[in-house]
């Protein structure tokens, strides 16, 4: 029998249980434990550590047993007891832990109960964006959590905002570490939505260095050294995506760490010697996160495999300096792309590039924020084809929709510029010389053919015909890329080309259809 009330929970299969809705917060208490889906759960700090996450992915990827065994810690069940290959890690029925649900408390990760009588996550963001994004993981993962204090009666969610402040329960700094407002902090998990924070990655694998977590750690610990050792340490002047590069880095820290003499850390109240300081640099510690299969090495792995490699891999890739960079997942411009108009005066498109020629990470418009290009996500990962890169810059044309009636999918144009890369965002002009007739699961999904304008190889090219006499196979590339590009079973049939007077058509309805839709 459980010895502590559990919320949310089915008798037959645990974490597969009904989530807990609203109405079951009332007879809630301090201490109780809740069974939730993870996208019930508000965050309360705008950025993690991306590498401290890829860390636990890499390890989860290398070593199944230790993504059940950090379930099951999670859950407050002490441990890994068994598991086999059925096994899943959102359903409790398949494997076993050591213990009950909230045996050890002390592991749970906690929440707090706000006056819109929603969950906010005190402690924890790195684990469960852990299990947003890992193998089973995703928004609808089941974890069981612990209300650390109820607000309710508070007023108003100033009230709640202003209480959490002073209660030292949440992080309004951004990766950057300049002060933020509570209105911009995510308002979800999963890495697409936080800022990546270096410098609080590198506290994290300087642990055993120069500084260890303490018996009885304070809420966001690493961020309050990092706000501390923002100044002392240029994290930029290391390459993040090599050992030897890392590892120069967390010397810096661990050294710029033992230099620290502050009684009050961050603003945390703390000692530098209550918030874990050692009193000498572990050399030890350094050589042990070298080794094969350290935390570091797993990281780095995991950040270098063979999906996020090479041309795929986001650093390999530049963007538009009318852009800046918010994080691994997006870039945004000042201004709304969508806002461009389709064509400029001298009749030439213009091509917004999502997908440089030759790389294969599978960005997009962003269809509710239109000044950004955003990575795409499926089933909690960013996209990256499994095959060769885009035979040319793939993009979408601004001020343009087609209905399914018409051959699109009511998005704007999707279009293929030939030429030498571009960086992402850029803004193209181009003509349009075709159009690839095509059908995805049976369904319409022509893809339109330019070239660049200018200075570009192709720039003189008017037709598909003079594309086949001047750069013969080109047209016979691009076909076989795109059906083949989603595997065997993909779904994709390429029915033909068309000339570019087809292409100015289906141009001209998207035009006036994306017109007609205001």
């Amino acid at each position: 029998m459980n010895r502590f009330k559990i919320f949310g929970i089915s008798s037959a299969v645990l974490l597969l249980s009904t989530p807990v809705l609203a109405a079951d917060y009332a007879n809630v208490e301090q201490g109780d434990v809740l069974n939730v889906t993870l996208h019930q759960l508000k965050p309360t700090q705008p950025s993690v550590g991306y590498d401290q996450v890829y860390y636990k992915l890499g390890r989860f990827q290398y070593d199944v047993k230790k993504q059940f065994d950090e379930v099951c810690e999670a859950n407050g069940q002490k441990g890994l007891e068994s598991f086999d290959a059925t096994s899943h890690p959102n359903i409790a029925a398949t494997f076993a832990c050591e213990d009950e649900v909230g045996a050890h408390k002390g592991d749970m990760k906690t929440v707090v109960i706000a006056p819109d009588n929603k969950l906010y996550l005190t402690d924890g963001h790195h684990t469960f964006n852990t299990f947003w994004h890992m193998n089973g993981g995703g928004a609808d993962f089941n974890i069981n959590v612990v209300v650390d204090k109820d607000y309710r009666e508070l007023p108003s969610m100033d009230a709640f905002w202003q209480a959490m402040i002073e209660d030292k329960n949440t992080w309004l700094f951004n990766k950057e570490g300049n002060a933020i407002a509570y209105s911009e902090l995510p308002q979800s998990l999963g890495l697409q939505h936080f800022g990546n924070d270096q410098y609080r990655a590198l506290m994290y694998f300087s642990r055993g260095v120069g500084w260890d977590k303490p018996k009885s750690p304070v809420p966001f610990l690493e961020f309050y050294w990092t706000k501390s050792l923002r100044e002392d340490i240029d994290i930029s002047q290391f390459d993040l995506k090599t050992m030897p590069g890392y590892l120069a880095a967390i010397e810096a820290n661990s050294q710029a760490i033992l230099a620290l003499k502050d009684k009050d850390l961050g603003g945390s109240g703390k000692s530098v010697e209550e918030m874990g300081q050692f009193t000498s640099f572990d050399k030890a510690g350094l050589e042990k996160a070298a080794k094969r299969n350290s935390k570091l090495d797993y990281m780095l792995r995991y950040k270098t495999a063979s999906t996020f490699n090479g041309l795929a891999y986001d650093k390999a890739v530049n963007y538009s300096k009318a852009f800046v960079s918010n994080d691994e997942f997006s870039i945004e411009a000042k201004q709304d792309l969508m806002a461009l108009p389709a064509l400029n005066n001298e009749g030439m498109i213009n091509a917004i590039v999502e997908i440089p020629t030759g790389t294969s990470a599978k960005w997009e418009l962003n269809k509710e924020n239109t000044n950004q290009v955003i990575w795409e996500f499926k089933k909690g990962k960013p996209r990256v084809v499994n095959y060769l890169g885009y035979p040319g810059n793939y993009g979408t044309i601004p001020q343009t929709a087609l209905p399914k009636e018409l051959g699109g999918d009511g998005d704007p144009l999707d279009v293929i510029v030939l030429g030498q890369a571009v960086p992402r965002g850029e803004v193209v002009q181009a003509r349009l010389i075709g159009v690839l007739k095509m059908l995805d699961d049976g369904e319409q999904d022509d893809k339109l053919i330019a070239v660049i304008a200018n200075d570009s190889p192709f720039q003189d090219v008017t037709s598909m015909k003079q594309l086949d006499s001047e750069f013969g196979g080109v047209s016979d590339i691009i076909k076989l890329w795109f059906a083949n590009y989603k595997g065997a079973d993909g779904g994709m049939e390429v029915q033909g080309y068309e000339e570019a007077p087809v292409a100015q058509e289906v141009l001209q309805q998207a035009m006036e259809y994306h017109s007609e839709q205001g």
